[in-house]
């Protein structure tokens, strides 16, 4: 089709027009602060909404934030291969993010991957959940560590020669010690069931048997892999049961036909490491009579390595609230057989009923930092698909134990699967509460009004320590308030052990005695809801505890303090810190292996509120004074460990903590002095490590991520058990 030289003409007029117009454009988006609608649709097209930090084998970290609502925590989706593979709300606080301006800092995440990084790298981009904006960092690729590529080798590398002199050698240092290893079986599918039995025979260690008792299988295919092994070894014994007895008789038959010196149980379903005969055995070097190790859950494939379960040395507080460990367990089989085995009456649960009754015997209860069992899950899995009726006989158990041995406490389930409050009688006491203060009476009018309003009238009296407050506001708080609370006035260098002392010092000889409880507390404290002077009392009053913490919040929610840990990230910092302390209004956050919702015990808590007897405080002479600022709490803490006392963390009492207020806003935070002569005081337990912080654990950044499998695992922690009678 031909045009007419007008047409052209208007044409060429048109694309004339049009290029000036973009010169116009590309002019303006030069200026500083142009507004213009090109650089407006180029700032959308790549919007800063977070960062994918790292990605650590399955695990993903980072922020995320969604601009259109800045005060809702976002989601984070993750893609591979252009598809949705998982999302996951990103609800922890990051003070960073908050402080660059990005919400309200309610954007962090530590999600786990549906991700099998076993066959190779995999290459996962996040990015805004039902957006096309990726966050900075990604894509990033998951791939195996060298050190899990090392652990899951091992089997490769010990074999052949090698393999026979390191069994000769394992056998000769586990001396006369046998580990009889019980599996009740029940219709398993023959290839679980190999893969169960193949991870016994393949032990480093040869001092074992394994005793099969078959339930009265119905399954002839599980019935020949049983027959199959037994019959290619002579360590294997196969007993069949004429009618289906149940898992807890079935338990006892393999107990009560044992012959080790030490009992260990594994599930028909699961798993052993080539070193857990060894390691168990070699841990009862110790004296143990109980025994547990770490363990790693799998999916449906064994190799399939999902959620590391990694436990701190025993807590007797920790196991009635959660009971964090059943497998992998070994038991002097003395004690075994003299407690009568499983409660042959339960159909369920019968594993934690026995793990109570081994810990009133045992007089020391040992635990291995290191992975020796992977848990099968599966939804055919009893704990899956009878959740109220576990619920119900492990409450029962809990009970049954409780009544055994502090007849007044019971236990009650909370709203999270197999998590439980034991609670302690209040017998009451008044208590003395002491306060530290220079200036700042809005902190210290909110922290009184709320100690008072959660407490009954005449249970607590409140003694504020005024550092040379010159406020006029807060010395006319002080003088008006004298009906309220007594003051006492110290003068002289900041010295928060001092302070403390002296107060206390100052009430018995005015008063002539101490009441039963001293707390401390800081100024900057806010009591949320009645109830935590009831429940932390009742724990301070056991004899076997020294000092009681409290679960404190950030003004925004987050979790400030859930106990202390020793060496991390120097001489000591505040575990689970930054944690979101619920999901969504109502759901509590558990934390790893259910911390944040249990009492448990810490080497140490923070004094900012602190419970405990007045008789303990006196035994251990106080605080430390030559700590002027910093870790005298946590030295006390330790002093009082070291007197043979507890350190509990009290999970169901949680207040609000606006940390270091008036401190920061005075003198600042720093205390070099006190740091070294931590260091020095107590260079062994941060050689040794927190026995209440597993040593796999990381001790740079926030806690509880596992810093590494171990082939060269780190000596057994013991810790005492009940040893009744």
């Amino acid at each position: 089709m031909s045009m007419t030289r007008e047409a052209l003409t208007s044409a060429g007029e048109r694309r004339r027009a049009w290029a000036a117009r973009l010169v116009g454009v590309l002019k303006a988006m030069s200026k500083p602060g142009s507004t213009s609608w090109p650089r407006r649709i180029l700032r959308r097209r790549k919007p800063n909404v977070g960062h994918l930090e790292g990605l650590y084998g399955n695990v993903a970290v980072g922020w995320v934030w969604n601009p259109k609502a800045p005060q809702r925590p976002a989601f984070v989706e993750f893609l591979v291969d252009e598809r949705v593979i998982h999302t996951s709300p990103a609800n922890s606080f990051r003070p960073d993010v908050a402080a660059a301006g990005y919400g309200n800092g309610l954007a962090g995440f530590i999600v786990e991957l549906p991700l099998d990084v076993t066959a190779g790298a995999v290459q996962v981009t996040a990015r805004l959940a039902k957006t096309k904006h990726e966050l900075g960092g990604s894509p990033k690729v998951a791939e195996q560590s060298q050190d899990l590529r090392r652990w899951l080798g091992r089997k490769e590398r010990v074999k052949g020669r090698f393999r026979q002199r390191l069994s000769q050698r394992l056998s000769r240092s586990v001396g006369e010690r046998t580990l009889s290893i019980v599996v009740p079986v029940y219709n398993t599918r023959p290839d679980w069931l190999r893969e169960c039995l193949s991870s016994v025979v393949e032990q480093w260690c040869p001092d074992w048997e394994l005793i099969c008792v078959d339930d009265h299988s119905s399954n002839p295919e599980t019935r020949r892999v049983l027959e199959d092994f037994a019959r290619d070894h002579d360590k294997i014994r196969v007993i069949r049961n004429e009618t289906n007895l149940g898992i807890a008789k079935s338990t006892n038959i393999g107990i009560f036909a044992s012959s080790g010196t030490h009992i260990a149980f594994l599930d028909h379903d699961d798993y052993l490491e080539p070193d857990a005969v060894f390691r168990v055995l070699k841990a009862a070097d110790t004296g143990a009579e109980l025994i547990y190790s770490d363990e790693i859950l799998t999916s449906e494939c064994i190799n399939t390595l999902v959620t590391p379960q990694m436990r701190p040395a025993f807590s007797w507080d920790y196991y009635i609230n959660h009971p964090y460990f059943v497998h992998f367990i070994g038991v002097s089989a003395a004690l075994a057989k003299a407690i009568g085995g499983w409660d042959e009456r339960m159909k369920i649960s019968g594993d934690v009923d026995f793990v109570l009754r081994v810990i009133e015997r045992a007089t020391s209860v040992a635990h291995v930092p290191a992975i020796l069992y992977r848990w099968r899950t599966h939804g055919a899995s009893a704990g899956h698909t009878m959740r109220d009726e576990v619920v119900a006989a492990t409450t029962s158990a809990l009970n049954r134990h409780l009544a055994r041995v502090s007849p007044r406490a019971t236990s009650v389930p909370t709203a999270l699967f197999n998590y439980f409050e034991a609670r302690f009688p209040d017998s009451g006491g008044r208590t003395l509460i002491v306060i530290p203060t220079r200036n700042r009476v809005d902190l210290l009018r909110r922290c009184v009004d709320s100690l008072l309003a959660t407490t009954k009238p005449g249970e607590v009296d409140i003694l504020v320590v005024d550092h040379e407050s010159d406020d006029p506001e807060t010395v006319a708080y002080l003088a008006a308030n004298r009906d309220r609370f007594q003051v006492y006035r110290h003068v002289g260098p900041f010295n928060f052990a001092a302070l403390n002392n002296r107060a206390v010092e100052a009430y018995e000889r005015e008063r002539g005695s101490l009441p039963p409880f001293v707390l401390f507390s800081n100024n900057d404290i806010e009591a949320i809801e009645p109830g935590w002077l009831e429940r932390m009392r009742g724990l301070a009053a056991r004899p076997d505890v020294g000092a009681v913490g409290a679960t404190l919040l950030y003004a925004n929610g987050s979790v400030q303090h859930s106990g202390v840990i020793v060496g991390l990230n120097g001489p000591a910092e505040h575990a689970h810190k930054f944690a979101s302390f619920r999901h969504g209004r109502t759901t509590r956050n558990a934390g790893p292996l259910g911390m944040l919702v249990c009492t448990r015990e810490y080497s140490a808590v923070t004094a900012a509120f602190m419970m405990m007897r007045s008789d303990v405080f006196r035994q251990v002479g106080g605080f430390d004074e030559t700590f002027e600022v910093g870790f005298n709490d946590t030295d006390l803490c330790l002093r009082i460990g070291e007197a043979g006392l507890k350190i509990l963390n009290d999970a169901s009492s949680a207040l609000s903590h606006h940390e270091s207020a008036t401190r920061r806003a005075a003198d600042g935070v720093s205390h070099p002095e006190d740091t070294r002569r931590f260091f020095e005081r107590w260079a062994k337990i941060l050689a040794d490590g927190d026995p209440f912080y597993n040593p796999l654990m990381s001790l740079e950044g926030p806690d509880h991520r596992q810093r590494r499998f171990c082939t060269d695992c780190p000596r057994p922690r013991v810790r005492p058990g009940l040893g009744l009678k």
